[in-house]
């Protein structure tokens, strides 16, 4: 960010490609969350826009301001400031004012230390600024939505349930600028640490997220637009762009990951990044309909209630489903989400097919295990 950038005059040329391109994709984003509508002649809350003074988050917080001069819609623009660099509290207060002269009101908020874990920074401020993002949406009365669902899960019904509720009782809305290109870096990631379908499938256009501070759902309307785009829109309007030198710097896997995508592009073709976004998009169906499969028999496994599962009608399930209908039986019985790997998973599948041995057990982490006793399956403390 260069100095004095809060009083650089800000163009209004004439609507270029890609400035056209972040408006369409931000109109048809905003159709897919379920708020509740204002009462009649009440004016409807703004919707939380988290802008770090990036390009692609500031591409995004121009669409919003056109969008908000014209009353299309109403936003609030929140830049968290992580204090994990010198100056970061003035780039800030520049970001907050440069959103002031596009129209668009604009609040900042100001992160403690960071609180010591197994997690990476990265992994860390990231938990911290979601949770902060959930703060300012509260704090200021922003919009709340619910996700859309999938059909088979009866979600259309839990949905319309849930936008009834009061205002306050709603997760709040946070646009995000994640673009395509962020996409195409956490498939590659994902690929690399050999994950599953549904790390595969990326990021969702509409997620709902759980904070310290509360859920919140993100809307991310960019992952069709390149990061490219994003840039070449602020350079139309005369937008001057902060680079996060965080962004380079090779100690973190996504830049690596970004390097070799580039080195990788050089080699196969621009078309690589969108050709790993439509991926995720079409292993997210799947993965959206296996995930949807699994809580139907779940539901009917465990309906009443019971800890116990039953491994003759485990076993009868396509091992797609019983792996996700097992993940989701130990999470329910306290087994750390972050602790469990699909390796555990994988061990305790494998006590359902035919010929596994009664009394047979698998260590889970949290000090349990999972034990075959006459063909059922309960979590209970490990054994000495």
């Amino acid at each position: 960010m260069s100095e004095g950038r809060a009083g650089a005059g800000i163009r209004r040329p004439r609507l270029d490609a890609a400035t056209a391109a972040v408006r369409t994709a931000l109109r048809a984003g905003l159709r897919r969350p379920l708020p509740r509508a204002p009462a009649e002649g009440a004016e409807p809350p703004p919707v939380l826009l988290a802008v770090s003074g990036g390009a692609d988050s500031l591409a995004l917080a121009s669409a919003a301001a056109f969008l908000h001069r014209r009353g299309e819609g109403r936003f609030l623009a929140c830049t968290v400031d992580h204090g994990l660099q010198e100056g970061s509290a003035e780039v800030a207060r520049q970001t907050v004012d440069l959103l002031g002269e596009l129209g668009l009101p604009a609040v900042s908020v100001r992160l403690g230390p960071l609180s010591e874990s197994a997690e990476g920074i990265e992994a860390r401020a990231r938990h911290a600024r979601y949770a902060a993002l959930a703060c300012a949406a509260r704090e200021h009365g922003c919009a709340g939505a619910v996700p859309e669902r999938d059909p088979s899960r009866n979600g259309a019904d839990e949905a319309e349930g849930r936008a009834e509720e009061a205002p306050d009782a709603l997760p709040p809305l946070v646009l995000t600028a994640h673009t395509q290109d962020d996409q195409a870096e956490t498939v590659l990631l994902g690929l690399m640490r050999g994950s599953g379908a549904r790390s595969l499938a990326g990021m969702a256009p509409l997620a709902p997220l759980p904070t310290e501070a509360g859920e919140i759902v993100l809307v991310r309307p960019l992952l069709g637009v390149t990061r490219e785009q994003t840039r070449a829109s602020c350079e139309a309007q005369g937008l001057p762009v902060w680079d996060d030198p965080m962004n380079e710097d090779p100690e973190f896997a996504r830049v690596r990951v970004r390097r070799l995508l580039h080195r990788l592009e050089g080699e196969l073709g621009r078309g690589l990044r969108g050709n790993l976004a439509r991926t995720a998009n079409l292993l997210r169906e799947d993965a959206d309909f296996l995930d949807a499969e699994a809580d139907r028999v779940l539901a009917e496994l465990a309906g009443d209630g019971s800890e116990l599962l039953e491994g003759e009608r485990l076993a009868a399930l396509h091992p797609a489903v019983r792996t996700r209908v097992l993940r989701r039986w130990l999470l329910a019985a306290g087994v750390s989400a972050q602790e469990l790997t699909a390796a555990h998973v994988r061990r305790v599948s494998e006590l359902a097919v035919p010929g596994a041995k009664e009394r047979a057990r698998v260590s889970v982490p949290g000090g349990l295990e999972v034990r075959r006793t006459r063909g059922r399956f309960e979590v209970r403390t490990a054994s000495p």
